[in-house]
């Protein structure tokens, strides 16, 4: 039965802003990123190793289904990431080329502001990249992404740089 594999991509945006002052402003020309600015973190498989870096070894099948996401180090609080792409770079091609997927599904909420319990369920958007495991092998991918930061005037998001980081995945099946 196949299975469904989710990879949270976490950008360590205070280290990308200190070492990086502006990225590019041309989503199709971002500016590279040291490989230990980024971190992945699966579920829905057994993890071989890497958990929590740039480089993740999982077992997976052909025909399983490989979900991507991506937040800041502050769950898009303060600094957000807007993942727009997972293009494949090098190596074996793992998975077939990644689609944009949204859906609006209920979820739980907290009751209210000052008491989280008992939740509430609410509609909410999610958002992800979406591919099936085609083979065995590993992939490098450019991961591309927005990096906004808060105007301290407003308060309000705006764009500091589009990026990309250079993680693999590695399926062992």
């Amino acid at each position: 039965m196949s299975k469904t594999i989710n990879i949270l991509i976490a950008i360590d945006t205070d280290r990308v802003k200190s070492q990086y002052s502006k990225g590019s402003t041309d989503p199709n020309n971002p500016t590279g990123i040291a490989h230990d600015l980024g971190y992945l973190v699966a579920t829905g498989t057994k993890i071989n190793s890497g958990q929590g870096t740039g480089d993740l070894s999982i077992t997976a099948l052909v025909g399983d289904t490989l979900r991507a996401f991506a937040t800041s180090g502050s769950d898009n609080f303060e600094d957000a990431v807007l993942l727009y792409g997972l293009p494949r770079f090098s190596g074996d091609q793992v998975t077939s080329d990644f689609q944009y997927q949204n859906f609006t599904k209920s979820t739980v909420i907290p009751n209210s502001p000052t008491q989280p319990l008992p939740a509430k369920i609410a509609d909410e958007d999610f958002w992800f990249y979406q591919a099936s495991i085609i083979k065995k092998g590993t992939e490098g991918y450019g991961v591309r992404f927005g990096l906004y930061t808060r105007d301290q005037n407003t308060g309000q998001p705006v764009l500091y740089g589009y990026y990309w980081w250079d993680p693999q995945i590695t399926v062992a099946g």
